[in-house]
């Protein structure tokens, strides 16, 4: 036979290396490092958007600014020059005044945030205008205020105009570091990028080799498991021949033996028949020996033919059985009967055989009353062969409960013989083996008779144990399993599941529905072996009123005392297994 090559499973499955889960890790950390980039991105981004929207309203506010300041400009110019009254210049001022009321979004006015220059020759401005007279100007009042009015004008536009300046520069450097810093993001997120798709592509290339060469080491153990099956396959089919011819020959041997012992069974019948018609017709005349001869003849002839009826009960136990062909046995009437034939020899040796049972009991099994027979006549002879002459042989029938199903039948057939060494207990069911203190003391025996029981007792699926003491005697028990018909059958398998699903059914019931349900499990327990718990459901269900909702203390005690009661009636885990 080749080399087995078992298929090694954990080989077929994928399996991922420590450094595919280090690089898978690393994969995962840059795509949470890319994602929190992008995200703090896009809120810097809105942030400054945020900030430009904002800005744009001061904006807006400076550049109207400029503009009513060089409206009023103009007409302080137009006013010097003598083209306007001064009413139009005050008109200028209000105007310009109501632009510079105007609040930012900082909660800041337009002239709060204008230069102190600009302020100043506004105050300087409007002093001359309130000192001047009302109407257009003389070329005297001209002159007088020219010199002084030139140089505040000036001062006024080149602070409007300084104001617009200095607000876009901080626009612009606000701009120009919202770039810098949108840059660098997206700098970074970029490397991000190329990191997580670089660590992406590396560990999808490392996964899809390794997937590639295990696949091809699965494929390979795949063609060389499938190959070694081919050959398993043949080599089972070359022992199923093998087998058949073994059954061929086994069958043949059964045969030859059989044919051999009816021959031989016959001749030896008459053989001990002459020597028994001889002792009894030739008068021996004194001569021991000759006497002695026609002993040794008979004892040698009986066991020969011992021999062959157990070689013949053996070649029939070895070939294919039908248990189809089982039929109810009453194991009290297979006892007396074996009894009965073993009576001879149990007066020739006086002995006292005690038979116990339960008169009110039925010990019934399922099996094969002819096997039964010679199973219990073996075990009977074999405890008058080694049991002392006037001494008692214990025959013991009794049951004992099994787990489920059906409850188990022991027979017990004990001697007080000679006892066997514990030692050789384990070897006493082999064909042709003989205790050795029963061959140092010259007890006859084929060696046969056990091996024939132990084979009856595994064809009815029984138990057989041994309990032996030198010098104090042997035990044999067997244990059978009870006969139930078709319909106990049913009840026995049925029945421990009922009564788990009524305590379920009942403990889980509510005050209202309580008495329905008792009655209901009350009578299918009694069908199914459970009188008194179906009795004491019953009774319970007829004492609860109708409408009851559970304020009755007594009745919810009686309740869960039933369903103690009812748990106390489920086998117990110990109890031996379940009987088929």
């Amino acid at each position: 036979m080749p080399e087995s090559t078992t298929l090694d499973r954990s080989v077929m499955k994928f399996r991922v290396t420590i450094g595919q889960r280090v690089l898978a890790a690393l994969v995962f950390l840059s795509f949470l490092a890319l994602s929190f980039s992008i995200v703090t991105t896009n809120r810097s981004s809105i942030a400054e958007s945020k900030s430009l929207t904002s800005a744009e309203a001061p904006a807006a506010s400076i550049i109207f600014t400029q503009r009513e300041t060089l409206v009023y400009t103009v007409r302080l110019a137009q006013w010097i020059d003598m083209q306007i009254p001064r009413r139009d210049v005050q008109i200028a001022r209000a105007l310009l005044a109501q632009r510079l009321s105007v609040i930012n979004d900082d909660g800041k006015s337009v002239g709060q945030e204008a230069p102190s220059a600009y302020l100043q020759a506004l105050y300087v401005l409007d002093s001359l205008i309130d000192q001047s007279p009302s109407g257009i100007l003389t070329p005297v009042e001209r002159t007088n205020l020219l010199k002084v009015i030139n140089p505040e004008m000036e001062t006024l536009i080149d602070q409007a105009r300084l104001l617009v300046t200095s607000y876009q520069l901080a626009v612009d450097n606000q701009l120009t570091h919202s770039a810098k810093a949108s840059r660098n993001g997206d700098f970074f997120t970029l490397v991000l990028l190329i990191l997580f798709m670089t660590l992406a592509v590396s560990w999808l290339g490392w996964v899809a080799r390794t997937s590639i060469q295990q696949y091809r080491r699965s494929r390979n153990l795949v063609i060389a498991e499938s190959e070694r099956l081919q050959i398993l396959a043949a080599e089972l089919a070359a022992a199923n021949l093998v087998v058949v011819e073994l059954e061929s020959l086994n069958a043949s041997k059964n045969e030859f033996i059989s044919n051999i012992s009816h021959e031989l069974r016959t001749p030896l019948t008459s053989i001990i028949g002459y020597v028994d018609v001889l002792a009894t017709t030739i008068d021996f005349g004194g001569n021991p020996q000759l006497e002695e001869i026609f002993e040794v003849l008979d004892r040698n002839a009986t066991i020969l033919l011992s021999l062959v009826q157990s070689l013949l009960a053996l070649s029939l136990l070895d070939s294919p059985n039908k248990r189809d062909t089982f039929k109810k046995i009453d194991l009290l009437e297979v006892l007396r009967d074996a009894i009965f034939i073993m009576d001879a020899e149990i007066q020739k040796k006086n002995i006292t055989v005690t038979f116990n049972y339960d008169e009110n009991d039925c010990y019934q099994i399922s099996g094969d009353a002819g096997l039964l027979s010679q199973a219990t006549i073996n075990l009977i002879a074999n405890a008058i062969k080694f049991t002392a002459a006037g001494t008692t042989i214990e025959i013991f029938v009794g049951r004992k409960p099994g787990k489920s199903l059906r409850d188990h039948i022991t027979v017990a057939i004990a001697d007080h013989g000679i006892g066997i060494p514990e030692d050789e207990m384990s070897m006493l069911f082999e064909r042709f083996y003989r205790a050795s203190n029963a061959v140092e003391e010259h007890i006859p025996g084929t060696g046969l008779g056990l091996a024939i029981v132990a084979k009856v007792v595994d064809f009815h699926d029984a138990k057989l144990s041994i309990e032996s003491k030198l010098g104090e005697g042997t035990t044999f028990t067997i244990e059978f399993l009870e006969y139930l018909s078709p319909v106990e059958e049913l009840v026995a398998g049925r029945k421990y599941g009922l009564l788990s699903e009524a305590i379920a059914s009942i403990e889980e019931q509510s005050p209202e529905s309580l008495k329905d349900k008792l009655h209901e499990y009350g009578g299918a327990l009694a069908f199914y072996e459970f009188p008194e718990l179906g009795e004491k459901l019953l009774a319970l269900s007829r004492s609860i009123p109708e409408g009851f909702t559970g304020e009755n203390v007594e009745l919810m005690n009686q309740r869960d005392l039933l369903i103690k009661d009812m748990k106390a009636a489920l086998p117990s885990e110990d109890e031996g297994e379940i009987d088929g």
